[in-house]
């Protein structure tokens, strides 16, 4: 019994320090080396009405997902005003903002057309949002963002993960791709059930690069001579989230609980490629061990 627990010790001393050590290590990547690709598209206007359509006739639809939506807009809103009004070299994007409608209906005249679907949107994945962008000359002429409402299993998406997903399309919908950091609300990856995600500085920054025809409009043509769809590389330590407004932040939810949040956050580490072969390696181990038979001494004859 004590040679299995030393064993234990040993074996969880061992995991535990690979464990810290494989964090750190993906951890420091990313904190140093903060990145977003863009499409090398952008609009050529400032001010992007987008129609929301919904699908109020449909058994599966939940009007709810409407204010998630909306408060993903305000979002958008909220970050790119406080960017703007903070960052003085990027001052020109305070006129930059997305201007929300509602209706049951398809009507012409808008930039961006957000609809909703019951079932994902990927015959071989999970996904739940995808964006579609129509160009000429790299010039965004409009786009079209497709939420699903429930997943590949027939789970209905929270209120909370709407807004989320809907955050991450509305990025796509500006002329951002993916960035590599898994905290990021443009990383390609989502956890239902996660908790608020929020928009960065690097989001912004990328933002920024899209629409920098705005310090000089007379230079925005030919876009692809100043535009490209390469990373942006945010400047060293400067990656923080940008705040969020009361009436756009999410509602509180048990998701949004921190005992949950740490369940949650415990699970994503133990799942990570690194991490997952030493549990699995760590479980055979204790297996092994549970399964060899030990040694009892015999008890000796009386005389």
């Amino acid at each position: 019994m004590r040679k299995f627990f030393l064993l234990f010790l040993l074996f969880s001393s061992l995991f535990l320090t690979a464990s810290i050590s494989a964090i750190s290590q993906v951890q420091g990547q990313n904190q140093n080396n903060y990145s977003l690709q863009i499409q090398g598209l952008t609009w050529n206007r400032t001010t992007l009405n987008i129609l929301l359509v919904t699908p109020n006739n449909e058994s599966w639809w939940n009007p709810i997902y409407v204010n998630s939506t909306l408060r993903a807009i305000g979002q958008w809103n909220d970050a790119i005003s406080y960017f703007a009004s903070n960052y003085s070299n990027f001052g020109y994007l305070s006129s930059l903002k997305f201007e929300p409608a509602v209706t049951n209906e398809t009507k012409t005249g808008f930039d961006i057309y957000l609809n909703w679907t019951e079932t994902t949107l990927d015959n071989t994945a999970d996904e739940v949002g995808l964006t579609s962008t129509t160009d000429q000359n790299n010039v965004i002429i409009n786009c079209t963002v497709n939420l699903a409402t429930h997943t590949s299993h027939g789970d209905a998406l929270s209120d909370g993960d709407m807004q989320n997903i809907a955050l991450h399309e509305l990025g796509h919908s500006l002329g951002l791709g993916h960035s590599n950091y898994t905290g990021d609300v443009m990383y390609p990856a989502y956890t239902l059930l996660g908790s608020a995600d929020s928009i960065s500085t690097l989001d912004i920054y990328g933002v920024a690069t899209v629409f920098a025809w705005m310090l000089n409009p007379s230079k925005f043509y030919p876009v692809n001579e100043w535009l490209q769809s390469d990373p942006v590389i945010l400047p060293s330590n400067q990656y923080e989230y940008l705040p969020v407004s009361p009436q756009n932040a999410r509602p509180q939810t048990l998701a949004n609980n921190p005992i949950v949040q740490t369940l949650i956050l415990m699970v994503e580490i133990l799942i990570h490629p690194e991490i997952l072969a030493i549990v699995l390696l760590f479980i055979i181990v204790l297996i092994i061990i549970a399964l060899i038979p030990s040694k009892r001494k015999k008890p000796k004859a009386a005389s």
